[in-house]
Parts: C-alpha cells; sequence; structure tokens
C-alpha cells in the first residue's frame, strides 16, 4: 500500500486486525494502540517508559508522513497537529471504545464511539488534504 491509508483500514489497524500489507504507519497505530492499552493498567509513576515509545512512534509517522505527501502549497492552511498526534489520538480512542463496550452503560459506548467515528472522518479529510497539497502540518516537534 503507498500512500496515506483510509479511515478503515487505520481503524481495523488500531483495533488489532491482520493487515494484508505492511505499512509503517498501519504497523505504528497498532503498536500506539497496543501501547495505549498498557497505559490503562500502568500507574501514572510507571508511565514514562510507555509515553517515550509512543512519542518514537508519532515522530516516525511524521516521518514517513512528510515523505509520502507532496509539499504543500505556500498558502495550504496549518493544521492544529501532526499527523503522528493525530493517529496517537486514534489509536486511544480505539482503546477507550473497547473498554467502554465491554464495561459501559450504552450511551458511553455511544460517546465514544461517535467521538473515533467524528476524528476518524476528519482524518480521513485531512488525508485527502494533504493529498492534493492543501493542508500542510507542524514540523515534527511531537513532544509533551
Amino acid at each position: 500500500m503507498t500512500g496515506l491509508p483510509d479511515k478503515a483500514v487505520l481503524l481495523a489497524a488500531c483495533r488489532g486486525f491482520p493487515i494484508i500489507t505492511d505499512h509503517p504507519m498501519l504497523d505504528a497505530a497498532g503498536e500506539l494502540a497496543g501501547l495505549h492499552e498498557t497505559r490503562e493498567n500502568t500507574p501514572w509513576s510507571a508511565l514514562e517508559e510507555t509515553d517515550a515509545h509512543r512519542i518514537r512512534l508519532m515522530r516516525e509517522i511524521d516521518q514517513w508522513v512528510q515523505l509520502a505527501t507532496p509539499v504543500p502549497f505556500p498558502a495550504a492552511k496549518l493544521h492544529t497537529h501532526t499527523m503522528g498526534q493525530v493517529v496517537d489520538q486514534i489509536a486511544q480512542l480505539t482503546v477507550q471504545n473497547y473498554i467502554a463496550l465491554t464495561a459501559a452503560p450504552d450511551e458511553l459506548f455511544d460517546d465514544a464511539r461517535t467521538q473515533l467515528d467524528d476524528l476518524g472522518n476528519a482524518y480521513d479529510d485531512l488525508a485527502e488534504d494533504l493529498a492534493r497539497g492543501t493542508r500542510r502540518l507542524p514540523q515534527l516537534t511531537t513532544q509533551w
């Protein structure tokens, strides 16, 4: 697979479904979801290594996207987050959806599902804008 994956494939990667082709962004997305699952069961005082790994993965996504998308037009609008940050947030919401599905009232699950769907749609819009060169991303400064 070349180019940015669509929402459905990205969400499948975050859910741990097997991906037929290797894709650095999808591999990182699946790993990010695993790290968010780990975060759910880890005390705050022990999150430093997990979060450092997340930052490395987000930077890898940012670098890959920078190489895989065309140079944006000079007047392209700046997005508020890097693609690595967007994928990390999708991975986090995917894990929260799973938790809500297994342990929360239906209303909470519906809210979590809606949030994830909205973010997935925003991701698709961003990917399309990047492919057209009408949106640019912040510099590679993913940090906390």
